[in-house]
Parts: structure tokens; C-alpha cells; sequence
């Protein structure tokens, strides 16, 4: 594809940090996370997933290299913040649920 020239539905290019684009009907997408969600046959949901090289290798794209694990949440004192939060919460619903019953 030259340069100014408008990408089609199956181009593909290679950013300088050796990432793989494919351009779909949703617009340029990793190479490697669209071969993870044929893969798995579903989306991948980035807020909480990764999709990663099994062996580190960003320019081997075959699907049995391509994994999907969880993200981390970060340290234990952050999840824990996140997790009381998210209980404060749902008491909150109950207690509404209490007072309308």
C-alpha cells in the first residue's frame, strides 16, 4: 500500500514496534487479536483480556502461538479497593431492594 493511498478491507501493515495491522470493515485492528477471536469464535473484551505470543514472537501469527489471558488488575491493595467498592455497592442495591419490598 503506498503512502497516501486509501487502505482496503484486507491490508495489512507493521507499525515500527513490529505489531501487525489488518484492515477490516471495523478499521485497522492487531493483526493478532483478530485471529484470536476466530480462534475462540467470540470478541475479545481488551478491558479485561490480553491477547499474547506464547512464544514472544510478534511476527509469528499462527493461531496456535496466539493466547487470551486475563489482564492484571494491579496491586492486592487495588483489587481490594475495587472488590469493596463493588460490595458497598450491591449492599446499597439489597438495602433498595429491602425498602421497596
Amino acid at each position: 500500500m503506498a503512502r497516501g493511498q486509501r487502505a482496503n478491507v484486507g491490508d495489512r501493515m507493521t507499525s515500527q514496534n513490529g505489531y501487525q495491522y489488518l484492515r477490516t470493515e471495523r478499521g485497522w485492528r492487531l493483526e493478532h487479536h483478530v485471529i484470536a477471536e476466530a480462534k475462540f469464535d467470540r470478541e475479545i473484551d481488551t478491558a479485561v483480556e490480553m491477547v499474547f505470543f506464547i512464544d514472544g514472537n510478534r511476527k509469528n501469527l499462527s493461531p496456535s502461538n496466539i493466547d487470551v489471558r486475563p489482564k492484571k488488575v494491579g496491586s492486592v491493595e487495588a483489587r481490594r479497593a475495587i472488590l469493596e467498592a463493588r460490595i458497598e455497592d450491591l449492599q446499597g442495591q439489597l438495602a433498595d431492594l429491602d425498602s421497596t419490598a
